[in-house]
């Protein structure tokens, strides 16, 4: 038996939850489905802007971003702000920020966005509309029938091209990821750090000295874990799954990943993964035998467990001789753990500690808990 952590009742759709896994690995992936919220395309008639916001932030505008699509200036603070990504909107409320559309939640969510971001969604004031901002091409048409001042797709659901990025911007300013990351080098799609998306998206809304605030706080969340827990440095691990019959482990500039960097945890050490994700075929799952712990996220497949336990290589991973390996298979926790926002990270924090102090203290016996949101 697995020792289970209990937290709240949440229910989520398999069906809504496996498009999570297609547009967070390939860029040919379709969006969410919208039969969970129905898509809206009307103008919001009350007019929405940066709740909390002083009114020195306007001090800040003009200002001119720069980003992997070019130099974007935005005249003046922003007051009818649409996302087109999955979690744009929740690193927004962290700022006080309140955006007046959002796309539908790939996991069937009301106001587009799971339970950890709802106390600071209702702290910034904000009951967005929720649209669909098309699959594998954005509906300007929708898009411009919100009268947008900025247009936020700093992790969108498929690579933006230069030619939407052009029929976007005739709508409203297109902010997407910075040209360059906090380290100096070219950002990566989906691998933006969250300092970098955060601190970008506070230029674009006048939220500079929030972000410092925010970022203090999540630094001194993770601090504060990894004091607690200096055996964990170097410890090497990835994040992986089971997909349409073969396992894969994402990028080590994944969202999910960068959680477990922070926290001290060697995410590197597989080749490959320069890519969003690598597939792995069972006759090649050693690539992954050296590492000390894996995160199986198994929570989109109720049957992917048992049949990555069941490939012939699987007993001799380094993480299953140690009992390294563990599984996640809530689906909240899977979208907070994706998510990467502000209050996303504080809730995987609650829930992974005490996993990967069961998974690294290098005791096969030692029995790893299983997180669930469900009583």
């Amino acid at each position: 038996m697995h020792q289970r952590i209990n937290r709240g009742l949440t229910a989520v759709s398999l069906a809504a939850a496996a498009a999570l896994l297609l547009s967070a690995c390939s860029s040919d992936s379709d969006t969410e489905d919208s039969a969970s919220t129905a898509p809206s395309t009307a103008p919001s008639t009350e007019p929405s802007a940066s709740a909390g916001a002083s009114s020195e932030a306007s001090d800040a505008f003009p200002v001119t971003l720069d980003t992997v699509m070019g130099d974007v200036t935005i005249d003046a603070q922003p007051q009818r702000i649409v996302t087109l990504g999955s979690h744009e909107h929740e690193y927004l409320y962290a700022l006080g920020v309140a955006p007046i559309a959002v796309p539908v939640s790939w996991q069937g969510y009301d106001n587009g966005t799971g339970p950890w971001a709802d106390a600071d969604r209702i702290a910034a004031g904000a009951e967005p509309e929720v649209f669909e901002p098309g699959a594998s091409a954005y509906d300007a048409e929708a898009i411009a029938a919100f009268d947008p001042d900025l247009i936020v797709a700093t992790y969108p659901n498929h690579e933006m091209s230069p030619e939407e990025f052009d029929l976007l911007s005739g709508i409203a300013p297109v902010v997407t990821r910075p040209a360059t990351g906090s380290d100096g080098n070219a950002t990566v799609e989906w691998g933006v750090s969250l300092a970098d998306e955060l601190t970008l998206l506070a230029e674009a809304t006048g939220t500079s000295d929030k972000a410092t605030e925010v970022l203090a706080d999540v630094d001194a969340e993770f601090a504060a874990v990894k004091e607690a827990h200096p055996d964990w440095a170097g410890k090497t691990t990835q994040v992986g799954g089971y997909y349409e019959g073969q396992a894969y482990v994402y990028a080590a500039s994944d969202t999910r990943n960068q959680f477990l960097a922070n926290l001290g945890l060697n995410v590197t050490s597989v080749e490959g993964t320069d890519a969003a994700w690598l597939q792995i075929s069972a006759e090649k799952l050693d690539v992954l035998g050296d590492l000390d712990s894996v995160v199986w996220q198994v929570a989109t497949d109720p049957t992917a467990k048992d049949s990555l336990e069941g490939l012939p290589l699987f007993p001799s991973l380094t993480s299953t001789e140690v009992g390294g390996n563990m599984w996640l298979t809530d689906s909240v926790l899977e979208g907070a753990y994706f998510a990467n926002s502000p209050s996303a990270i504080k809730y995987s924090l609650d829930a992974f500690v005490p996993m990967l102090e069961a998974a690294l203290d290098g005791d096969p016996a030692t029995e790893v808990p299983v997180y669930s949101d469900a009583s």
